[in-house]
C-alpha cells in the first residue's frame, strides 16, 4: 500500500460518523447524476442502454459498500454511539462553540471597545 493511500485511509478513519455521513450523501449525489449522465450518454450514442450498465454497477458496488459501512451489517460499532466529537456544539477541530446566552455580553463588550464610530464607515 501507498503513502499516498494510507494517509487517505486514515484521515477518513480520523472522520466523525457524521462526517462519513455526509460524505456518503455527497458520493450517492454524485452517482445518481453520472447515472443519468451514463444513461443519457448511451440513449443518444446508441438508442439503447447497453454500455452504460458496467459503470453504473460497478460504481454502485462501491456506494452500496459505503452505505453497509455506515447504516448497514458492516458498521463500526463504535460510530454507533456519539461521541463529543459529534456533538453540534463542538467545532470540527474539537473546541467547544461560544456560549450563546452570554453572547449579546459579548457584543455588547465589543461595541463599546470599537476604535471607530458608525458615522465614520458611512
Amino acid at each position: 500500500m501507498s503513502r499516498r493511500s494510507r494517509s487517505k485511509k486514515h484521515a477518513y478513519e480520523q472522520k466523525t460518523l457524521r462526517e462519513k455521513k455526509l460524505d456518503f450523501r455527497r458520493h450517492s449525489r454524485t452517482y445518481l447524476v453520472m447515472c443519468g449522465f451514463f444513461i443519457l450518454l448511451n440513449l443518444l450514442t446508441t438508442g439503447t442502454i447497453g454500455w452504460a450498465i458496467w459503470p453504473i454497477m460497478g460504481w454502485g458496488i462501491g456506494v452500496t459498500l459505503q452505505a453497509l459501512s455506515l447504516y448497514g451489517p458492516l458498521a463500526d460499532p463504535e460510530d454507533a454511539h456519539p461521541t463529543e466529537e459529534d456533538k453540534p456544539n463542538r467545532r470540527s477541530d474539537g473546541t467547544p462553540l461560544p456560549d450563546l446566552e452570554n453572547e449579546s455580553l459579548e457584543l455588547r463588550e465589543l461595541e463599546t471597545k470599537r476604535p471607530y464610530r458608525d458615522e465614520d464607515l458611512v
